[in-house]
């Protein structure tokens, strides 16, 4: 499981989850401010993490009733924001209700679990008529057609990696399909590849710092179980975290819907 491998525990966790939300809370931003929600809106983020875009939301939205689920919330940010509470919510079962948010938010939580259109559909029923659903998940079958054959061979032995642990990193590019299956209409869908380059304060840098983080914590898994040969994962690390290298990294699919 994703938490078996990425736990919150784990010391460098903090500063990746960070890292991540640097990287993408600002499209995931933009797509929530189009959709013109009402100001006493009620907000879900699933999977909340460090919290960053649900305190963004309580923020913003201060007439709002915003709530964070996760498995467990140790790593989430300390905040005072009265409109803004915290639920332990597992995706694979939670009941989410009927007709009770304007807006759920998920990011990197569906190509985790094995149910993925269970859950879509769990959450267009706990969605308001007119809600919306705004999603960012793993498209990384781009990645691994290229830019280059070495690059194109990393990401290929990677995405095996994941589906040996019954991740899906191609799920974003069903995406949209599944969701207009699932009957949400206005469905606007971005697919997002960031450029990595470690310098500046760029989305960019901030992806170069998950990905570095992401492959050094499960390094010893990929080389052990035979999926990457160590010299390989060093060369590709060293890649990322290069400040004159600006190399294609994978892709995201963000989608925003309506129930």
């Amino acid at each position: 499981m994703y938490e078996d491998l990425l736990p919150h525990t784990l010391p460098t966790e903090t500063e990746r989850l960070d890292a991540m939300g640097r990287a993408h809370d600002p499209d995931a931003r933009a797509a929530i401010k189009r959709l013109c929600l009402p100001a006493d809106a009620t907000c879900l983020d699933i999977g909340s993490g460090r919290g960053t875009m649900a305190i963004w939301l309580a923020e913003t939205m201060p007439g709002s009733t915003v709530v964070a689920g996760d498995l467990d919330h140790k790593s989430f940010k300390p905040n005072e924001l009265p409109n803004l509470r915290l639920e332990e919510m597992d995706a694979n079962t939670v009941d989410l209700g009927e007709a009770v948010y304007d807006l759920i938010h998920c990011r990197a939580l569906l190509c985790f679990l094995p149910a993925k259109m269970a859950v879509l559909q769990r959450i267009k029923r706990a969605l308001k008529p007119g809600g919306a659903l705004v999603v960012t998940e793993m498209d990384f079958g781009r990645i691994a057609a290229g830019p280059n054959g070495f690059w194109s061979t990393f990401w290929t032995a990677y995405l095996e990696f994941a589906d040996a642990q019954e991740w899906d990193f191609r799920f974003g590019a069903r995406l949209p399909r599944l969701l207009a299956q699932a009957g949400f209409t206005d469905i606007d869908a971005r697919h997002i590849a960031p450029i990595l380059n470690v310098e500046g304060e760029t989305a960019g840098a901030a992806e170069a710092k998950t990905w570095s983080l992401t492959l050094a914590t499960l390094a010893p898994k990929l080389i052990e179980g035979g999926f990457l040969p160590e010299p390989m994962l060093r060369d590709a690390l060293a890649m990322i975290r290069n400040p004159n290298s600006w190399t294609a990294g994978p892709g995201f699919m963000m989608v925003a819907a309506r129930a």
